[in-house]
């Protein structure tokens, strides 16, 4: 008896240790996602849909007809793809440099991580003051290098807004990149770098054959982790534009809060919700299509 008491053990045993998590996934996350299909579905104004305001697919017809949609999404796959390159590129570029060998590696390893530990509204506002048009330090370099000679509407024009907001982006998170490539940079093998330099291979060539192949797991989890991000960001463009001007910086996350908090449409809030929701899943087949595709190559 007790012995095929212990063969029972390990069959439920798993089941039991996920099912907090499992509780808290359904509570926290399917659940909220549930409700957000259903309020979808009613032209409702407040968070708790009465029967009477069902609308079935209205909603989403709404969004079809409206130009404010399809000015969203463009601002929002034009944000995601320029700040998760950027980022991408400048810690990939940050981690080869810091994997070098070189006085005083420790002190700008431990200085790269600033913009990532700095509270994220007190930098928004910093950087909020810094695009300042006549005292901001930003224009004061722009002015000093020749490069304009008036001073630019940084946050204020439909032309500068959604550049300058992208830049504030990949200056915080391009350091979360720079410690996941440099902890994958730091997992090559020693002689990969040995048995190149015995083929005599050149710089370009150990950067293409080993160090890319090596590195590419983790490329590959940080642009979808920056993707998911950036199409959630919703805090550095609310501080520093609110999404103006004229809609530049009215990215999904923007457009969801101010339908559903200032005009008080929440069913047409959650069906945008939705489309967003179904852009992340793209973002997430295409990322395990490209692991799979490599996995079988």
């Amino acid at each position: 008896m007790p012995r095929r008491a212990r063969r029972r053990g390990p069959g439920w045993l798993p089941y039991g240790l996920v099912a907090p998590l499992v509780a808290l996934i359904a509570a926290f996350v399917l659940y909220p996602m549930a409700e957000g299909v259903r309020v979808s579905l009613y032209d409702s104004r407040d968070l708790v849909p009465r029967p009477e305001e069902f609308a079935g697919l209205a909603n989403f017809a709404w969004l079809i007809r409206a130009p404010e949609t399809l000015t969203t999404v463009r601002v929002t796959v034009v944000y995601v793809v320029v700040t998760t390159a950027a980022a991408t590129l400048i810690g990939l570029a940050s981690a080869l440099v810091l994997n070098a060998s070189f006085r005083g590696r420790a002190l700008f390893r431990a200085a790269v991580t600033i913009p990532w530990g700095t509270p994220l509204v007190a930098s928004a506002l910093i950087w909020f003051w810094m695009f300042d048009p006549q005292y901001g330090v930003v224009n004061y370099a722009v002015r000093t290098l020749g490069l304009s000679a008036e001073s630019i509407p940084w946050l204020l024009s439909p032309r500068w807004a959604l550049p300058a907001v992208m830049a504030v982006d990949v200056w915080r998170t391009f350091p979360f990149g720079t410690l996941v490539l440099l902890t994958a940079l730091q997992g090559i093998d020693a002689d990969l770098y040995g048995a190149a330099a015995v083929d005599g291979a050149g710089r370009r060539a150990v950067f293409r054959h080993v160090v890319l192949p090596s590195i590419r797991p983790s490329l590959l989890i940080l642009g979808l982790l920056y993707t998911i991000w950036g199409m959630k960001r919703f805090d550095t463009i609310w501080i520093l534009t609110q999404g103006g001007p004229a809609d530049a910086t009215n990215v999904l996350s923007v457009f969801i809060y101010r339908e559903a908090f200032r005009n008080f449409r929440v069913g047409q809030a959650s069906a945008m919700a939705l489309v967003g929701a179904a852009l992340g899943l793209v973002a997430t087949a295409v990322y395990f299509a490209l692991e799979r595709r490599h996995e079988t190559a």
